[in-house]
């Protein structure tokens, strides 16, 4: 099974694990690690999530923001480590979506909720009601 990291900036990624848990029940092989300040504490927290979650089917490193601290310092660590991946830009659909495809080869489970999570951004949009005149065919 692949594991998952979830980071981000404060209660992010706690909040994002606690969302996910209340539809699918607990995570197993799942990490939460949150950065504050720290940049060299956030380095060691991520590592060790890493080795923590990692059964040999890989780690994925979610983190909210692409480009920010979280996201980079992943990047980093995965840039060293085979089979480690980073996704930046986090939402709930692309994470409840890879709670049931962990045991996908790597590669298509990253493919498979980034587009999850594509997917699933949309704006609400009001359609006009027709009048009754053209409902009735009149």
């Amino acid at each position: 099974m692949i594991g998952i990291v979830l980071t981000g900036h404060g209660s992010f990624p706690q909040g994002m694990l606690d969302a996910v848990e209340l539809i699918t029940g607990r995570v197993k092989q799942a990490d939460v690690i949150k950065f504050e300040e720290d940049k060299d504490k956030l380095e060691k927290d991520i590592e060790a999530a890493i080795e923590n979650v990692d059964t040999g089917n890989g780690v994925v490193c979610f983190a909210d923001l692409a480009g920010g601290t979280p996201f980079n310092v992943c990047a980093g660590i995965a840039a060293a480590k085979e089979n480690v991946k980073v996704i930046g830009g986090t939402n709930s659909p692309m994470l409840l979506s890879g709670m049931f495809q962990r045991e996908s080869p790597i590669d298509d489970f990253v493919d498979s909720v980034i587009q999850e999570g594509k997917d699933n951004i949309k704006q609400f949009e009001m359609k006009q009601k027709q009048a009754a005149s053209e409902e009735e065919g009149i």
